[in-house]
């Protein structure tokens, strides 16, 4: 909420503004408004950048209506949903180091009703799943990229601290493993939401092996790997247990058991990370959902 006084705060010192106060969708839901006030912060700047007042003003107008987005109501709440070409996306460093849509009712008009109902059932799946609050707190805006096969290695997904809420994702025409894909970035935007709430900052010099890159990362990077792949694990693990086509539950089964044993090999590692989080509840927030895939272990793989 800090966060989205301050962006006000910010938009209220544009001449002809307008009234600050949010209206719509967004007034009611603080994940969409916290998400979408980046958004339009971004737009504003953009639009800044160039002279385009009416551009500046028509950013200011998401916040008192979000009608021209269309957002669609989901389990996890209210979704904004984008399928743009990718040579539209804003590829620019200073604000993210992957490329970004940044929406307004043109990026938003490119998802059709197949995308949306697509990501309604992801979300229903997540919650029912019992991800409800990873993905209501943290998936408001969902920009659907490729659409990939199961046999597609090169597989893309990213969010940024730059949009919080928003899930960049290439996809499978298959909701229970778009539900995987924006539990996994649903994570990344916790953790980077909770690290910053805690003043929590690593130190240069502290790296460790992650068994899911085949690479040693410094402690933000490898803790955020820890903290998503045992969301992913978990939420894969009672996949393989629900009510699903075989061939989606031995693939969810699969899924467990390779994250499971990268997680496992990363234990030590991870038990000396978690040291370097100096917020108590935090750490033990990460080691209980790492712990909790572990303790699945031996059962899942005698299942298997």
């Amino acid at each position: 909420m800090a966060k989205v006084a301050r962006i006000d705060e910010m938009l209220a010192l544009i001449p002809d503004a307008g009234d600050a106060g949010w209206a719509g969708t967004a007034a009611s839901d603080l994940p969409l408004r916290y998400g979408l006030a980046h958004h339009v912060l971004e737009s504003v700047q953009r639009a800044a950048e160039t002279g385009d007042v009416p551009g500046m003003r028509r950013a200011l107008r998401l916040r008192s209506s979000q009608d021209s987005l269309r957002p669609i109501g989901t389990a996890a709440g209210p979704v904004l949903v984008a399928h743009p070409d990718e040579a539209s996306l804003i590829d620019d460093q200073q604000l993210s180091r992957t490329p970004v849509a940044v929406v307004d009712p043109d990026v938003c008009a490119t998802a059709d009703e197949r995308d949306r109902r697509l990501i309604q059932a992801a979300l229903a799946m997540a919650v029912e799943a019992d991800f409800g609050p990873t993905v209501s707190r943290n998936c408001r805006v969902v920009v659907l990229l490729q659409r990939r096969t199961m046999h597609d290695t090169d597989v893309r997904s990213w969010t940024t601290s730059a949009l919080p809420t928003t899930v960049h994702l290439d996809y499978f025409d298959e909701h229970y493993f778009v539900a995987r894909d924006l539990i996994h970035e649903a994570a990344h935007t916790a953790m980077n939401d909770l690290l910053a709430a805690h003043d929590v900052s690593f130190p240069d010099d502290a790296s460790y092996y992650a068994p899911w890159r085949q690479m040693k990362r410094p402690a933000f990077g490898f803790l955020h790997g820890v903290w998503a792949f045992s969301h992913v694990a978990l939420f894969c693990a009672r996949l393989a247990e629900a009510e699903v086509p075989r061939e989606v539950a031995a693939m969810a089964r699969a899924m467990y058991l390779k994250h499971a044993e990268e997680l496992s090999a990363a234990r030590d590692d991870a038990d000396r990370a978690l040291q370097l989080i100096t917020e108590p509840a935090l750490a033990d927030a990460v080691r209980w959902y790492r712990d909790q895939v572990l303790d699945l272990q031996s059962s899942m793989a005698g299942s298997a």
